[in-house]
């Protein structure tokens, strides 16, 4: 009898338990485009999605759901005819175009890119080219003045091939011969030099005649050649010295002021005779104050 009291009661529990346990109420979200109406609470679903209500793209909008609002796609853009050029473009400005589309009968208006074709007139040189360095031209545009510039080549050297002393030789050592560019006066190709036994008489010589009266350098060269030394022996003798003939030529200038009158334009004149440089000549007159 108790045995069977207990299974009564375990029924009993079950019963209360499952029973009589209260019933679950669906709280439900309304279905939308892509889910079924779903219990919030549970998660059950009912139904099917409502599936989106599209709306054709237009020039300006993608295809797009009314529900939702969920694009799709990309816009038509405009289907313009033919264009008419309210601004023309130029080489530095953009310029601009007018349609109608003919889908939306919007006005559209679109850029025309810079043509960037400029109108340059005549190049005019603004650093002119030497022997070692590019020079410089330049050009304005007459629509937009933007400015061009090229580069104009280097002229290189122009050797002379005249070797002159530019360091004399003595009785006890070479000298160096230089040619020399024609446009810059660099010096180019060198060679050394020693003089023969008749230079450097000639040399004793020309060093004795400049030490008691003065010279021009193509005066003392006449001097030694009417010595008897040959022309070639005379130079180089003379070039030797390293003479300054601008000082030759004021004392030169000197000395015949202390024996005579002389006009100015006349004793540059007679200077010149004696085979000064016009600069030397004006030099040695404008030293003893004429």
């Amino acid at each position: 009898m108790k045995k069977t009291i207990c299974i009564l009661c375990a029924l009993l529990i079950v019963f209360c338990m499952f029973g009589c346990a209260p019933k679950h109420e669906h709280t439900w979200v309304e279905a939308t485009c892509e889910k079924p109406r779903t219990c919030s609470g549970c998660g059950e679903t009912e139904g099917e999605p409502l599936g989106h209500d599209w709306v054709d793209a237009t020039c300006t909008e993608a295809k797009k759901c009314k529900r939702c609002n969920k694009t799709e796609g990309n816009p038509l853009g405009h289907d313009v005819t033919e264009f008419t050029v309210t601004k023309e473009a130029t080489c530095g400005d953009e310029g601009t175009q007018e349609g109608v589309c003919k889908r939306c009968n919007q006005t559209v208006t679109e850029t025309i890119k810079a043509t960037g074709e400029h109108k340059f007139g005549s190049y005019e040189t603004i650093e002119e080219p030497t022997c070692t360095n590019n020079g410089k031209e330049e050009a304005t545009c007459s629509v937009c003045g933007q400015k061009d510039s090229k580069t104009i080549e280097k002229l290189g050297h122009v050797d002379d091939g005249n070797y002159v002393v530019v360091k004399a030789a003595t009785e006890s050592s070479k000298g160096t011969k230089a040619t020399h560019c024609t446009r810059c006066g660099e010096q180019l190709q060198t060679e050394s030099y020693e003089l023969s036994m008749e230079e450097k008489n000639a040399l004793g010589s020309a060093r004795s005649y400049i030490s008691v009266m003065a010279f021009s350098r193509k005066g003392l060269i006449e001097q030694l050649v009417f010595e008897g030394y040959s022309k070639e022996a005379s130079t180089n003798a003379v070039d030797s010295l390293n003479i300054d003939w601008n000082e030759q030529a004021a004392k030169c200038a000197e000395s015949y002021l202390s024996v005579m009158s002389f006009s100015r334009s006349g004793l540059i004149e007679q200077l010149k005779f004696e085979g000064f440089t016009a600069e030397q000549a004006e030099y040695g007159v404008n030293a003893v104050g004429y």
